[in-house]
C-alpha cells in the first residue's frame, strides 16, 4: 500500500491520499497558522492516520509535530479584531460579519457617536490567505481616459467579491493627482511633493504605507538628456505654488488614453513629440495636430525648458531613450493609490499631511498584524448617517487595531461594493453621499481565486417576521467550500412541525413564536430565524395618507404599517387589508372616489385592528377648484387654520385684512386668551377680539398713532412680513435681497422682509419683483400658512409666547 505523503495541490496546498481529505483542507485553511505551519501540521495527522508501518523515529517526528499542532492553538498567532463595543468616539448599536469569499470578510457597523447614526463598512483582507489576490482598476478600456464607476470597473471579472474607490484625483481633469501601480507598471508617477502619501500592496502580498519618489530622464541621440518630470500626469499645482508643467518634460503612454495631452492655456508653446519604437515620428505644438497615441511607444509633452530640449534635439527621425524608476520599485508593487495623509502610524493617530474638514463619508485602508490583515473601510454620508471628521476615522482605525492607516479619496467618491455570499453579481454595500456612485479614477479589486467547492451551505432570503394572517416569500442562495455561489435545485423545505406549511418557496404560518425555517439542497443547509405575529401582538394599523382628499372619479395610493407592542413599525402589503366607505371603493391598494361630493370616512381593518380615514371628495369650497393654490386652501381649510364663508365659498382672489390675518394667526400658533381688554378708538369684530388681544400682548401687532386698529384694512406684503417677523421667530438669518423693486420696500420692514423672504416663507414673482405694497389675497395667505406647516417640522421658527 502507498504511504501517505503531503504534495502542493490547487485545491489546497498540502493533502494526503490515504488521510481525510476534509480534516487535510480545515488544517490548510486555519487562518491562525502560517503556511509553513500548515506543512508540518498535515504531515503529522498523516502520520498518525496512515495504516502502513513507519519506523520509529518517524513516528516520534509526527509526534512532536503533534504537540506542536496543540500548542499552536493554546497559543494562537494574532488574528483580525473588529471594534470594541465601546470605542474612543462611539458605541455599536448593531453589526455584522459576512464571509463573502476566500480570507475576506465583510463586517458592517451601525455605531451612535454623539447622539447620531453612524454607519461603517470594512473590507477585512487576510493576506496570507493564498487565494485572496487584490488588483488595482481603471476604466474597463484598461485606461484612464474616461472615469467610471467602482461597480462598472470590476463588474464582469472572474472571482470579483469586492472592490473600494481609490486615490485623489483631479475632478476637472479627471486624472489621478498621485501614484497609480498596477501589476508592476507605473500608470501615473508618483506626485513631486511632500506631502502625498501612496497605499501600495507589494508582490509579495505585504501592505506599504509610504511615500513615493520618481526620477528619470530623457536621453537623445546626441547624448544630451533632460529630467523626465513625470508619467501620465495632469498639470497640478507644487507646494511652493508653481504649477507642476511649468519648464517641465512628462511622458504619455497607452494609460493616459487613445488620445495625447493636448494644449494647456496655462503653458503656451508647448511641445509634443511621438515616439514610436524608439524614434521620433512628429514633434507639434501640443493640441495643433490631432494623432492617436502609439500603441507601441509614448508622447513627450514639455513646456519652456522641456519644449527648448525637444526642439533642439528630438529631430523627426532621431533615437530616444527613456529610463525611469520610483523609491519604492514600482516593478515590485502589485497596486498603488495616492493619499492626502497619513492617519496612523506605528498603532497611533498621526499628524495629518492635509485634511478634509467636515463630518463627511471617507474612505481609508489600513494594516495590522505585522501587515498579514488589510482593512479597506468605507464610512457612508447619508440621511441615516452623519459621516465622520478624518481625525474620528483616525481614532476609529486605532480602535480597529491598525498599526499603519492612510486616507483615500472620500466624499461622493466613496463607494464600496461586494458580492453577498450566496450572489452572483456584486452589489452597492454603502448608500453614496449624492445617493449614487460617482464617476472616479481608480478603485482597488478584491478577488477570490480558489478553484469551486463542494457545496457548504444554504442562506434563506425574505423577511424575518411574519404577521399572522399573511404568507411570506422565501428564496435560497448557495456557496461552496471556497465561497464561491452556486444556484441550489430541488429545495426541501423543513419548518418545525406545526409552526406552518410551504408551499413551493411561500410560508403560511399556522400559530405565532419564533422559529427556524430549515432549508435542505442535496448535502448543503441553510437555516432562518423567523418570528411569527399574532393577532395579541399587535397594537395599531398606520394608514397613509392620514386623510384623502381628492376630486369625483379619482384614485389615491394607499400604504399601511402595522404597530407592534414593543412599537415596531412594520409593513403590511395592502392585499390583506380590507375596506369599505361609502364614498367610493377600496381595492389593490387604491381608494377609488365615486361620483358624489362630500365628506366622509373609510374604514380598514386587519386582524382585530381598525383605522378610520377621513375622506373628502371633491372641492371644500366651490370657486377654488381650479385656482393655482388649490392644494394648499385645502390643506390649511381641512387643518381649520382658514375657513370659508356660509355661502360655500373661499374667495381665493379676495385680500386678506388685518384682522383676518391676526385670527389665522391664532389658529396657527395656538395662542391661548388673555385678560388685557382692548382699548382702541375703533370696534373690533367680535370674531377677532380674542386673537387681536393676544396678538397686542405678544407684542406681535400694534395700533396705529391716532388709537385706531384698523382691523378691516387690507394688509399688505410688507405689514404681513413685519407680523410674521414678530410671531414667528426665523433662526435662519437674514439674507441679502436681490429683487427688482428693492427701491419700493419701506425702511421699517426691510430687516423683516429679509429675515421672512430668506426662510421661505414669503418669495418673489417670476418677473423679479417682490411687490412689497401689493395687497396679500387669501389664496396666498393659505400657501404661506402651508409652507409654515412645512417648514416648522425643520426647525426653523420657533412661535412668540
Amino acid at each position: 500500500m502507498p504511504k501517505y505523503r503531503c504534495e502542493e495541490a490547487r485545491d489546497y496546498s498540502l493533502c494526503s491520499e490515504r488521510a481525510p481529505q476534509s480534516l487535510m483542507q480545515e488544517i490548510h485553511r486555519c487562518s491562525l497558522c502560517p503556511r509553513w505551519l500548515n506543512f508540518f501540521w498535515c504531515f503529522a495527522v498523516a502520520g498518525f492516520l496512515k495504516e502502513e508501518e513507519v519506523p520509529v523515529p518517524d513516528k516520534r517526528f509526527a509526534l512532536l509535530l503533534a504537540l506542536l499542532f496543540l500548542f499552536s492553538f493554546i497559543m494562537p498567532a494574532a488574528a483580525a479584531a473588529g471594534l470594541p463595543q465601546q470605542g474612543s468616539f462611539y458605541t455599536i448599536q448593531n453589526q455584522e460579519a459576512e464571509v463573502i469569499g476566500e480570507g475576506v470578510t465583510l463586517l458592517s457597523y451601525t455605531l451612535t457617536a454623539g447622539d447620531r447614526p453612524v454607519k461603517v463598512y470594512i473590507l477585512q483582507i487576510d493576506l496570507d490567505n493564498p487565494y485572496v489576490m487584490l488588483d488595482g482598476l481603471i476604466g474597463t478600456d484598461g485606461t484612464l481616459a474616461e472615469t467610471e464607476t467602482v461597480s462598472r470597473m470590476i463588474a464582469g471579472r472572474s472571482g470579483a467579491v469586492a472592490a473600494v474607490n481609490g486615490g485623489f484625483f483631479i475632478m476637472s481633469k479627471d486624472k489621478p493627482l498621485g501614484t497609480l501601480i498596477k501589476d508592476g507598471e507605473l500608470v501615473a508617477s508618483p506626485i513631486k511633493r511632500s506631502d502625498m502619501p501612496v497605499f501600495a500592496l507589494s508582490k509579495d502580498r505585504r501592505p506599504l504605507f509610504d511615500f513615493f519618489a520618481f526620477s528619470g530622464e530623457v536621453r537623445a541621440a546626441n547624448g544630451k538628456t533632460f529630467p523626465l518630470y513625470g508619467i501620465n500626469k495632469p498639470a497640478y499645482d507644487l507646494e511652493d505654488g508653481s504649477l507642476s508643467d511649468t519648464d517641465h518634460l512628462t511622458l504619455y503612454d497607452r494609460y493616459w488614453g487613445p488620445q495625447p495631452r493636448g494644449a494647456d492655456p496655462n503653458h503656451p508653446g508647448a511641445l509634443a513629440a511621438e515616439v514610436a519604437e524608439g524614434t521620433v515620428k512628429q514633434v507639434v505644438y501640443a493640441g495643433e495636430v490631432q494623432f492617436v497615441m502609439p500603441p507601441d511607444g509614448y508622447v513627450l509633452w514639455g513646456h519652456g525648458a522641456a519644449a527648448d530640449f525637444i526642439r533642439q534635439n528630438l529631430p523627426v527621425g532621431a533615437s530616444v531613450y527613456v529610463n525611469y524608476r520610483t523609491e519604492p520599485d514600482f516593478k515590485k508593487i502589485k497596486l498603488a493609490a495616492g493619499s492626502n495623509s497619513f492617519l496612523v502610524r506605528e498603532g497611533k493617530v498621526t499628524a495629518f499631511q492635509g485634511e478634509v474638514k467636515g463630518k463627511t463619508a471617507r474612505t481609508a485602508a489600513a494594516s495590522a498584524g505585522n501587515g498579514r490583515w488589510l482593512y479597506l473601510v468605507a464610512v457612508e454620508k447619508s440621511d441615516a448617517s452623519t459621516g465622520m471628521e478624518q481625525s474620528e476615522l483616525a481614532k476609529l482605525l486605532v480602535d480597529l487595531g491598525a498599526e499603519e492607516a492612510l486616507n483615500l479619496d472620500g466624499g461622493g467618491s466613496t463607494t464600496l461594493v461586494a458580492r453577498r455570499p450566496g450572489d452572483f453579481d456584486l452589489s452597492l454595500i454603502n448608500r453614496p453621499k449624492q445617493g449614487r456612485e460617482r464617476l472616479v479614477t481608480d478603485g482597488i479589486g478584491i478577488f477570490n481565486t480558489a478553484p469551486a467547492g463542494q457545496p457548504a451551505g444554504l442562506i434563506i432570503s425574505g423577511p424575518r417576521t411574519v404577521l399572522a394572517g399573511t404568507y411570506a416569500e422565501y428564496t435560497v442562495k448557495g456557496y461552496d467550500s471556497h465561497y464561491h455561489p452556486w444556484r441550489p435545485e430541488g429545495v426541501e423545505w423543513n419548518p418545525p412541525a406545526g409552526a406552518g406549511d410551504f408551499v413551493g418557496n411561500t410560508f403560511y404560518p399556522l400559530q405565532s413564536g419564533e422559529f427556524k425555517l430549515a432549508a435542505v439542497a442535496g448535502t448543503a443547509r441553510g437555516e432562518k430565524k423567523v418570528r411569527v405575529l399574532g393577532a395579541g401582538e399587535l397594537r395599531s394599523l398606520r394608514v397613509e395618507p392620514a386623510v384623502i382628499r381628492a376630486d369625483l372619479a379619482q384614485s389615491v395610493p394607499m400604504s399601511f404599517k402595522v404597530e407592534t407592542n414593543d412599537g415596531q413599525l412594520l409593513p403590511l402589503e395592502p392585499k390583506y387589508v380590507e375596506g369599505r366607505s361609502t364614498l367610493g371603493e377600496f381595492r389593490g391598494g387604491q381608494f377609488y372616489t365615486g361620483t358624489v361630493r362630500g365628506g366622509g370616512k373609510l374604514e380598514v381593518s386587519f386582524l382585530n385592528l381598525a383605522a378610520e380615514i377621513p375622506v373628502q371628495v371633491g372641492s371644500l369650497f366651490r370657486d377654488t377648484g381650479q385656482n393655482w393654490a388649490f392644494k394648499q386652501i385645502e390643506e390649511v381649510a381641512a387643518a381649520g387654520i382658514l375657513k370659508g364663508f356660509e355661502d360655500d365659498t373661499f374667495r381665493p382672489a379676495e385680500p386678506v385684512t388685518r384682522a383676518q390675518v391676526v385670527t389665522i394667526l391664532s389658529r396657527l400658533l395656538d395662542w391661548p386668551p388673555v385678560q388685557e381688554s382692548l382699548s382702541f378708538k375703533d370696534m373690533v369684530p367680535d370674531w377677532a377680539g380674542n386673537a387681536v388681544a393676544a396678538a397686542v400682548a405678544r407684542g406681535v401687532v400694534r395700533g396705529y398713532p391716532d388709537g385706531r386698529f384698523l382691523p378691516g384694512r387690507y394688509i399688505t406684503r410688507a405689514e404681513l412680513c413685519a407680523i410674521l417677523d414678530r410671531a414667528v421667530k426665523v433662526s435662519s438669518g437674514r439674507e441679502e435681497m436681490a429683487f427688482t423693486d428693492m427701491d419700493a420696500v419701506p425702511s421699517w420692514a426691510e430687516d423683516a422682509m429679509g429675515r421672512v423672504v430668506s426662510s421661505g416663507l414669503i418669495r418673489g414673482y417670476e418677473d423679479g419683483s417682490l411687490r412689497p405694497g401689493t395687497s396679500v389675497t387669501r389664496a396666498e395667505m393659505a400657501v404661506i400658512i402651508s409652507r409654515y406647516l412645512t417648514l416648522s417640522s425643520q426647525w426653523q421658527f420657533t412661535k412668540t409666547h
